[in-house]
């Protein structure tokens, strides 16, 4: 009873107040979720364990969740409190193929990229939360995804890595991934790279926009950000940065992810590797979708974290939790509001309050698993049911 009046509260709160959320490119609300207090303690450990892993939960309450291995997914219609297996049968019955990736800008729209050989792939694509699912034959391999709606999106397919070296392609649909235009592709047979360069690991790609994209990632070049923008829709590139970040000339960089907030606003997380072990992040963020970007903070042994605006968000490592108010600049220790007796391994924020936080007690294989939801920025976190349902008849909430 008192689960089910937790997340009648959360879904009343998110209807009545409105606020500065992070959407994906498919959301246009901005809403702000206020959650029911709790007493300041962290919860008891939960009982009931779970193979959710990574959760991507959106305004309203929709949202999906993944299995580590993403061989499984599931999705949810009430804040987590349910998860529906909706994984695509034909999905399933591939086996693990060559790898998958996978994009949901929004909480009933999900694409499944699953490479079938070095030139093939298949795309599962659905608007309704996975129960009904569209199958595509791609003639090109999978690669990163990013979906601006349900019908226009992009992937940069993946050519092959070797010595240093990536080479991609990019591809583009405006019907749902029905067809697929070449935007851009390195050619072994000449040096034209149209700004784009083969050199470097491409941890990151996503598009802000139609036309404004970002490719980041590795390289080993010492005080170099590896990271590049476009303006066309992937025709052509160029370097981008983010300068005055304080690193000694000699530190190699590395950009895992960025952290979209809107078309214009922009996280940009930069890691580095210090000769004492130690490592250090460097968080920059663009307000002109990506023209420009300025260092904000600094914040050491980070393992991972997550921004519901451009100022708020909240980090994780080596046991301790932080949350930032002020974009990175500051950083202030929650720690005392972890669950207990489980390591958290990974975070999803909703927007300047909202979020939820995956933890676990088998940090090995990551299949017993818990979820908790934070109605305070990561000062403290309530624990979720997160109950599988595995038939998608089950109605838990339209």
């Amino acid at each position: 009873m008192h689960k089910k009046r937790l997340i009648l509260t959360l879904t009343a709160a998110f209807l009545l107040l409105t606020g500065c959320i992070r959407t994906s490119p498919a959301l246009t609300g901005t809403p702000e979720a206020s959650l029911p207090a709790n007493n300041g303690s962290p919860t008891s450990t939960p009982s009931h364990l779970s193979p959710l892993f990574k959760l991507h939960i959106f305004v309203g309450g929709h949202g999906w969740a993944s299995n580590a291995d993403q061989t499984r997914f599931y999705n949810t219609r009430n804040f987590g409190e349910h998860w529906l297996a909706v994984t695509p049968p034909a999905f399933l019955a591939e086996g693990s193929g060559w790898g998958t990736t996978t994009t949901f800008p929004n909480g009933d729209i999900g694409w499944l990229c699953r490479s079938t050989s070095e030139s093939s792939a298949s795309l599962y694509a659905t608007t309704d939360g996975g129960r009904a699912w569209q199958t595509y034959t791609l003639d090109f391999p999978c690669g990163q995804i990013s979906l601006l709606n349900a019908s226009e999106g992009y992937i940069l397919s993946d050519q092959g890595v070797g010595a240093g070296s990536q080479y991609v392609s990019l591809y583009h649909t405006a019907d749902g991934g029905q067809s697929w235009d070449l935007r851009f592709e390195h050619d072994p047979a000449t040096p034209e790279d149209h700004g784009l360069p083969t050199g470097g690991i491409k941890n990151y790609f996503g598009f802000l926009s139609s036309d404004i994209g970002l490719v980041a990632g590795s390289e080993p070049v010492p005080g170099f950000v590896y990271l590049f923008r476009t303006i066309d829709g992937g025709i052509s590139w160029f370097q981008s940065d983010c300068p005055d970040i304080p690193m000694d000339e000699n530190q190699e960089t590395s950009v895992d992810r960025i952290i979209r907030i809107n078309a214009t606003s922009a996280v940009l997380p930069v890691r580095s590797y210090l000769a004492n072990g130690n490592s250090v992040t460097y968080f920059c963020s663009t307000t002109d979708a990506a023209e420009s970007w300025q260092y904000v903070g600094i914040l050491e042994n980070v393992e991972f974290f997550d921004f519901g605006t451009l100022l708020t968000g909240v980090a994780y490592g080596q046991g301790k939790m932080f949350q930032t108010q002020d974009g990175g600049r500051t950083w202030t220790e929650t720690t005392a509001g972890l669950p207990p007796a489980v390591t958290p391994v990974s975070v999803d924020m909703i927007n300047d309050l909202a979020g939820f936080l995956t933890a676990t007690v088998s940090p090995e294989t990551l299949l017993d698993n818990r979820i908790y939801m934070t109605g305070n920025n990561g000062k403290d976190w309530q624990t979720m049911p997160a109950n599988i349902v595995e038939s998608t008849t089950t109605n838990v909430t339209p």
